[in-house]
């Protein structure tokens, strides 16, 4: 994929680099003059020094031809800005990152691919730590109503079962499964094997039934 980071901070270099690591064609854009020069010596990037703002400077990065543009500046109306611009240019996946928790609705409201709360990811991540013993919920999303989660399937029962036939509450979607270094897409008839690392999708009400389900 042909992938813009917009606003390359510590989380933007981590994200890039991890991408190239597997063959992604990433550009860099970064309007601060030391960072950028930083960015430039450390990986093997394109890396434009400008304001991810000014249309101009993301046609020289390649909008036109991006499969997705990921927008991380520390200042949500800068990313709001760059997020209708980016619209404009009808790039397929469009990711932002929310500096501040209260604005995810303005967000939502543009109808981006997906806009991360950092702060509201780790509080979830924290409170779950502490209340769900047999669950790690990943990311919380539409403001809590439903949250993506890492369940290990240690419910004997439940071995070598069909997805479709395990019961799971109609609100809780099995998408991933881990399994011995592998990483398999879930369908209906998919089997399960006890062990396996499920990722789910949840609507937040179900996720203890979902947690009780799985580990038996």
């Amino acid at each position: 994929m042909y992938i813009i980071i917009i606003g390359c901070g510590g989380t933007g270099a981590a994200l890039a680099k991890h991408l190239m690591s597997e063959d992604h064609e990433i550009v860099v854009v970064e309007k601060d003059d030391e960072r950028a020069k930083s960015l430039a010596e450390s990986m093997d990037a394109l890396v434009i020094h400008g304001d991810g703002s000014n249309t101009e400077i993301l046609k020289d990065a390649g909008i036109d031809k991006a499969d997705a543009v990921v927008i991380l500046t520390r200042d949500d109306n800068t990313n709001l800005t760059i997020c209708q611009i980016v619209k404009k240019f009808n790039v397929k996946r469009i990711v932002a990152r929310v500096n501040d928790p209260s604005k995810q609705d303005l967000y939502i409201g543009l109808e981006i691919t997906a806009a991360i709360s950092p702060i509201a990811a780790i509080v979830s991540y924290f409170k779950n730590a502490i209340t769900q013993e047999r669950g790690r919920s990943l990311v919380s999303i539409g403001k809590g109503k439903a949250e993506m989660m890492e369940i290990r399937l240690t419910n004997e029962k439940l071995d070598t079962r069909k997805i479709k036939d395990v019961g799971l509450p109609s609100d809780a979607t099995i998408g991933l499964i881990s399994r011995g270094g592998e990483v398999i897409i879930a369908s209906p008839e998919t089997i399960l094997r006890k062990g396996d690392l499920l990722t789910i999708i949840s609507k937040t009400e179900a996720s203890k039934d979902v947690i009780t389900l799985l580990k038996g």
